[in-house]
């Protein structure tokens, strides 16, 4: 394909699934969305590889060398910046709240109810052969519906799909930001960044496990640091290639550092949404945002490419890998070569064989049907006026 299009053709093809056709591909982002998706992955294989190694009899040694679970900050600060980008000519529309929904809905949910499903066909047939528990129907619906419960009676709020946790903090800002969407640009930003405020602010005094506890925590501001990003460019502000270089050096130090040791616990410990999240992780990552997109955007060098199609095919990326990680459990309980394997080798087993599902769940499932359902969605949905800031787009 490289061969035959050349990078034109491909930039073309990582645009983001339902995206606006008025805007652009920011081909760094879909790169940062690749990278995000990749060290959720490499941090979850870590642990599958910890379990399998540990139970012959061996030992596993994890990389601390990233904060491998702040690829969910980064998707979150990802997410603000691209709903700004995106949502360019729907700012002070009338009718903008109807569109966005539609589009976030056609984008996010079919796959992941999609997936969900499959899980629960797979633990319906582990339960019945004395696994683990199958749940109850009002955990199964709140988990379809995006509603934080405690499904397990574990007072730890994961839908039946255990991924799905993070989607239950997308779906909510997306309704934050719908409630704005229908103001002009600065008075919409303005009014959802103050409720993320408000919000971590009712969340001191909420007692929990609850819904309500779950969305107040302070992780959701980094979807706050996303727009306050997108602000930034949709104004035309750039800084310097000097001052980009010094922002992205010292988010990386930051990032990397990790003060206050919030990635670096034992394997399969679930790190806390609270504020030591945000300023290790957080702000770190929205420097780095910023100095990847406050300035010109580079031409996209060949060896890039990769990381730019794994962009593309990060959300598939992300809900897939799973059952990569099920599959090599598996053969590693049947193949004796397979369990006796040293844990980086089970770990890079399990990327490729995460990536080889992820592209073909994004070429044959997740794009041919977002495509579908955005057309017979948009179809006799009143227009919107074409008007797209200079630095907009997705």
């Amino acid at each position: 394909m490289i061969e035959k299009g050349g990078v034109g053709a491909i930039k073309a093809a990582v645009r983001p699934v339902g995206a606006a056709p008025a805007t652009r591909t920011l081909w760094t982002v879909q790169a940062l969305r690749g990278a995000a998706a990749l060290m959720v992955v490499i941090g979850h294989g870590q642990s599958a590889a910890a379990g399998i190694v540990t139970a012959a009899g061996g030992y596993f040694a994890r990389s601390t060398l990233l904060p491998w679970g702040a690829g969910v900050d980064l998707f979150f600060i990802l997410s603000g910046f691209i709903m700004v980008h995106a949502s360019a000519r729907l700012f002070g529309q009338r009718n903008a709240r109807a569109e966005f929904l539609r589009r976030r809905l056609v984008r996010i949910v079919p796959l992941y109810w999609l997936v969900t499903t499959l899980f629960l066909a797979l633990l319906a047939a582990a339960t019945m052969k004395g696994g683990d528990p199958f749940p109850d129907a009002g955990a199964i619906l709140a988990s379809y519906a995006f509603f934080p419960a405690d499904t397990y009676g574990d007072e730890r709020l994961f839908p039946v799909f255990d991924l799905g946790w993070t989607l239950n903090y997308e779906m909510f800002f997306y309704a934050l930001f719908a409630l704005v969407v229908v103001l002009p640009r600065r008075a919409a930003l303005a009014t959802v960044g103050g409720l993320l405020l408000a919000l971590v602010g009712i969340g001191t005094i909420v007692p929990g496990p609850s819904a309500l506890w779950f969305w107040t925590r302070p992780i959701i501001l980094d979807f706050g640091l996303g727009l306050a990003v997108g602000a930034l460019t949709g104004r035309g502000v750039t800084l310097p290639p000097i001052g980009r270089i010094l922002l992205a050096a010292v988010g990386a130090a930051m990032l990397f550092a990790d003060p206050f040791h919030i990635f670096d616990g034992a394997a399969g410990v679930t790190v806390a949404n609270d504020w030591p999240r945000v300023l290790c992780a957080g702000f770190p990552i929205a420097m780095l945002l910023a100095a990847a997109v406050l300035g010109p955007e580079p031409g996209m060098p060949r060896a890039m490419l990769p990381a730019a199609l794994v962009g593309d095919a990060s959300y598939s990326l992300y809900l897939v890998h799973p059952f990569a990680l099920i599959l090599t459990e598996k053969l590693a309980q049947k193949l004796v070569f397979v369990r006796m394997a040293q844990g980086w080798q089970l770990v890079g087993f399990m990327v490729v064989v995460a990536l080889v599902l992820a592209f073909a769940v994004h070429r044959w499932i997740e794009r041919p049907m977002t495509a579908h359902l955005a057309r017979r969605v948009v179809r006799g949905s009143p227009s919107l006026p074409r008007r797209v800031a200079v630095h907009s787009g997705e």
